[in-house]
């Protein structure tokens, strides 16, 4: 039998009466009103499923009086028979596990099967959602150890404000009845932390459209000026030759100046003159436009490829003495303007972009020759401008991503020693050359958020294109029709008569 405990501190209950007595007449107080459990019906046939929470129970009313109750792991729930028609389930740990319930006669009454989680305080998280977030709407469901987060807001900052408040709870939110515990603490210290399900939908994404400028200027000057000296006199020949070393050797061919003067006893000397200034400038312009959802990415290429020798495989020929015969291999290496971006619209008309960059043309200035047999073929090189970055601006503004001054010079002075460092008279033997480039590169971006418009808005570049009449292209060498003159004043409100384009 259980035992019962009598606390000797509680007062006695004539001491109570007496109390009252003497006290007088005292308001009334409305005892405070619990919750109750909640009370389910156990009925006869197959397994029952059962969800709760740790630290929360549920009352089971039997159609019939009970005699024995099975629970497969009291750890994770306990079963507590009150009366013989009544029994209370209580959720201990997380997990699942039976309970089968029998009668006297040994038949079975219910059978439950349980599955405990843990008290993630969806309540509170809804509420707190709710109220860190004004026009969110979240639905919140239970995956056992994780949170499902349902719902839409209106940007993606809120959205990963919302996945933040929803990771705080399932780390710090504590197990009923363990002040200091944390969520999913398992027995011997093991820490098994749930996840949150992120299923939260952006209403009415926003498009951004993503212009990016690319500017260079370069300029580049070149100076060469050289003597080279020939000559024989008895037997003795004399040879000074002073090669452009910066410029690779490479000159205009055909431009110089050369003369010969011959002395007694077949002397002569023979003084070649070569002298070449280049000066030039490149400007080069890339403005390219690309609209995207937020949260999307979005590329865009403008360009093409060339073919360049990647390798080159020789077979030996079947007739003897004679040469293999060798295939080159070709890869094609991509030019042009290429736009990658990524924007993300945050709160407040700010917009976040990962954007790259890049834009390469054919520099033939930098190319090599490839040889193969007999044939050789001149492979031009690449000029690249590449820059990859992420930056948040407001719509509309405008950043500068990257920039650039490069400043080069060079010089060099070639010449026969001893002779070259002769005032006046050395210039007949050394030759002189210099260069000089200079490189201002700036990328720049400004994002929009973007509207829709109709499709009589739209400024095509080929609106008012009209191809030339076979008469025109051939008398008056026009490629498309001309209408009006330019600096024309626009016709007057009081015109009358047709007007626009006029297509044949």
């Amino acid at each position: 039998m259980p035992r019962r405990w009598i606390d000797a501190r509680r007062p006695s209950a004539l001491a109570v009466v007496a109390a009252c007595f003497l006290a007088g007449p005292v308001a009334a107080r409305p005892a405070p009103r619990l919750a109750p459990a909640p009370v389910l019906d156990g009925y006869e046939g197959g397994a029952r499923k059962i969800e709760m929470t740790t630290g929360r129970s549920i009352v089971i009313d039997l159609p019939r009086d009970a005699k024995e109750v099975f629970v497969a792991n009291p750890k994770i729930a306990n079963a507590v028979v009150r009366s013989t028609r009544k029994v209370f389930i209580i959720g201990m740990e997380d997990g699942a596990t039976s309970i089968f319930i029998m009668d006297a006669e040994g038949r079975q009454i219910t059978a439950l099967d349980v599955t405990v989680a843990r008290d993630l305080q969806l309540g509170a998280l809804r509420q707190l959602l709710t109220q860190s977030i004004a026009g969110g709407r979240f639905d919140i469901r239970t995956a056992g150890a994780s949170i499902i987060l349902s719902g839409s807001v209106n940007s993606a900052a809120e959205a990963s404000q919302a996945l933040d408040i929803a990771n705080a709870f399932v780390g710090q939110s504590g197990s009923a009845g363990s002040g200091n515990a944390t969520l999913g603490a398992a027995p011997g210290g093991g820490l098994t932390r749930g996840a949150v399900i992120n299923n939260i939908t952006i209403r009415g994404r926003d498009q951004v459209m993503l212009r990016v400028t690319v500017v260079e200027v370069a300029r580049t000057v070149l100076k060469q000026f050289g003597i080279n000296v020939n000559g024989s006199w008895s037997g003795l020949n004399l040879a000074n030759v002073t090669p452009f070393t910066l410029s690779g050797g490479q000159f205009p061919a055909g431009n110089q100046l050369a003369g010969t003067i011959n002395g007694a006893g077949g002397a002569s000397i023979t003084a070649t003159l070569r002298a070449f200034e280049q000066a030039g400038v490149s400007r080069v312009l890339a403005e390219p436009t690309l609209t995207a959802i937020s949260g999307e990415s979005a590329n865009f290429t403008a360009g093409g490829e060339i073919p360049v020798p990647a390798s080159q495989t020789c077979t030996p020929s079947a007739v003897a003495g004679a040469a293999p015969v060798c295939v080159v291999g070709i890869a094609f290496k991509p030019y042009g303007v290429t736009l990658n971006f990524t924007p993300v619209v945050l709160g407040e008309n700010r917009i976040s972009v990962r954007v790259g960059t890049s834009v390469s043309e054919i520099d033939p200035q930098n190319s090599y020759t490839f040889v193969n047999g007999s044939t050789q073929s001149a492979v031009p090189g690449l000029t690249v401008r590449k820059s990859e970055t992420t930056v948040e601006l407001a719509s509309g503004a405008t950043m500068m991503t990257a920039g650039l001054i490069q400043q080069k010079s060079k010089a060099a002075v070639n010449g026969l020693p001893g002779l070259v460092n002769l005032p006046v008279i050395g210039a007949l033997f050394r030759s002189r050359d210099y260069q000089r480039q200079e490189t201002e590169l700036m990328i720049m971006v400004t994002p929009y958020i973007a509207k829709a418009m109709e499709a009589r808005q739209v400024a095509r570049p080929d609106d008012g294109f009209v191809d030339a009449q076979d008469s025109q292209g051939i008398l008056l060498g026009r490629l498309n029709r001309l209408y009006g003159a330019a600096g024309a004043s626009p016709l007057g409100p009081t015109y009358r008569g047709r007007v626009g384009f006029i297509t044949d």
